[in-house]
């Protein structure tokens, strides 16, 4: 049986669709935290390094980070060039 012949065969069909759109509603809320807790931690800065070792691989991963970043933006760079180049 779906949903909407669930609703139907209610004996107060505005109350059944009320009581729908408040679960949806509190999924709907449910996800949007998950989402933003998952974004938080993908985006959480690092913890202070304990140790020389730790703070080694904090400055390679950053040097990679900002390697990545620049090489990126000049391929941008030169595509919008090239597209928007006069031939």
């Amino acid at each position: 049986m779906t949903t909407a012949q669930e609703i139907l065969n209610q004996p107060d069909v505005f109350l059944a669709i009320q009581q729908k759109r408040t679960e949806k509603q509190a999924e709907i809320e449910q996800m949007q935290k998950s989402m933003a807790e998952a974004f938080n931690n993908a985006f959480a800065p690092l913890p202070r390094a304990t140790n020389r070792v730790e703070y080694a691989m904090q400055l390679a991963r950053n040097a990679f980070n900002i390697w990545q970043g620049i090489s990126i933006g000049l391929k941008i760079v030169r595509g919008f060039r090239k597209a928007f180049s006069k031939q």
